[in-house]
């Protein structure tokens, strides 16, 4: 165990383990953000909106040639994105995916879908409110499954998360390029893939994107042929994907973050018989892309299956595999009806939740409100932001219905101005065809 601890956290762990000053680890405060958002189109925040679309329509073959191009932009980028080890899934330190203040507060998104109109409300009450309290760069992670369940709006998503990466927003969008960005991959981001025969393929349903990618295709073959631009935003999305882990661990906050669940027990078990390399694997990553986690103490192990399910008692395994430091764990994946989900009966002293900022209907129960999690040291604040079409209660206490402690809700800034005049159609859209 000694050593497992070592391979993974280096030298410091020679150092007594001093667990995060939590407060009280029950609670999670809920308080609701005052963005509107059910109705785009209404709000203050339109024409910021609907130029941000427009320009991103207009540069997507511009920003994703240039990831698929140059080496340079991920690996140099001001987050890093690789994982501890090359080539593994798991990545871990202060902040992470970057360097940050210390005991800065960090931001969580759940699943977003394609909903970006969602997304981009979401990150402007972010913005506007980190700035508020001093934080002009916030620190957000995306909690994985960008894609699917929505056909264009996913480039978009794309798209904005490329450009945001590469600093690559025009003047009139420039908050967004402060934002330090970091991705934990989910099951669909995953599972878009694309072959010598210019087509794209998906596993895992629905494959909305990859649909989308497929038709567009078709729909601009020139001769017969097909028109390579119309592939990049796929391919650069494979790509980014292929440099993402799978999860991370905040020390400092003493948080697991992953989309779906944690390393099953038998990946475990050689973990702890002295193959440490097997946190970073395949496998690991698998689990943590695809698995749920569930309100029971055990479940029996499935590799038949991506999905399986997974209890307390694994982990609890896996956080004695930790050194005991995992207080917190936030994923994604499970879309729950009302948009946050917590786990209480069989994690006692943990926080351990699911969030989503998945707003349109859904099979499981939507339409929901989209939430975002503000984590920092001895708190986490679970906020939704308020629709225009519909309202959702949402009662101002946490989830084990003990009193929340008071927080000040979100201040938002004056909305940007409105952007100038679209600039003319891309010339990428006039290049010949590819065979």
């Amino acid at each position: 165990m000694a050593k497992w601890i070592e391979w993974l956290f280096g030298e410091e762990e020679k150092k007594p383990i001093v667990a995060p000053p939590i407060v009280d680890p029950k609670r999670i405060t809920m308080v609701k953000s005052h963005t509107i958002v059910g109705s785009i189109e209404t709000s203050a925040y339109a024409a910021n909106y609907n130029g941000l679309v427009k320009w991103l329509k207009d540069n997507e073959f511009k920003v994703a040639d240039r990831l698929l191009k140059d080496d340079a932009i991920l690996s140099h980028h001001i987050i890093s994105l690789r994982p501890a080890c090359r080539g593994g899934c798991f990545a871990h330190g202060p902040g992470c995916f970057g360097t940050k203040k210390p005991n800065e507060a960090v931001y969580l998104l759940g699943d977003t879908h394609g909903d970006f109109e969602s997304m981009v409300a979401v990150l402007d009450t972010i913005i506007d409110t980190a700035k508020v309290y001093g934080n002009n760069e916030p620190t957000i992670y995306l909690l994985g499954d960008v894609l699917d369940r929505n056909g264009e709006t996913c480039m978009l998503e794309a798209v904005f998360i490329m450009a945001v990466m590469q600093k690559a927003l025009p003047t009139q969008f420039a908050k967004y390029n402060s934002v330090k960005l970091g991705i934990v991959k989910g099951d669909h981001d995953v599972a878009l893939k694309w072959d010598m025969s210019k087509k794209f393929s998906a596993g895992v349903k629905p494959a909305d994107f990859c649909d989308w990618l497929n038709a567009r295709m078709e729909a601009h073959k020139v001769k017969g042929a097909y028109v390579e631009e119309y592939s990049y935003i796929g391919r650069a999305w494979i790509r980014l994907m292929q440099e993402c882990p799978a999860a991370a661990f905040l020390d400092e906050f003493g948080t697991l973050l992953s989309h779906g669940g944690i390393p099953r027990s038998d990946i475990q078990k050689m973990m702890s018989e002295g193959i440490p390399y097997l946190m970073q694997s395949q496998g690991a990553a698998t689990d943590f892309e695809w698995c749920r986690m569930v309100d029971a103490k055990n479940k029996l192990l499935n590799r038949g299956s991506k999905t399986s399910e997974i209890g307390f008692g694994e982990f609890a395994s896996f956080n004695a595999l930790m050194g005991g430091k995992i207080k917190r764990f936030v994923f994604g994946h499970q879309h729950p009806a009302k948009g946050f989900m917590r786990l209480d009966k069989c994690y006692p002293g943990y926080d351990v939740f699911c969030i989503s900022s998945f707003r349109k209907d859904d099979t499981i129960g939507g339409p929901t409100v989209p939430y975002y999690c503000k984590i920092s040291a001895d708190r986490a604040d679970v906020y939704c932001l308020q629709p225009v079409k519909y309202v959702v209660k949402l009662e101002e206490t946490s989830a084990d219905k003990t009193t929340a402690a008071k927080v000040d809700p979100p201040t938002v800034a004056s909305p940007m101005p409105s952007c100038p005049a679209p600039s003319p159609a891309p010339i990428w859209q006039n290049k010949t065809s590819v065979q």
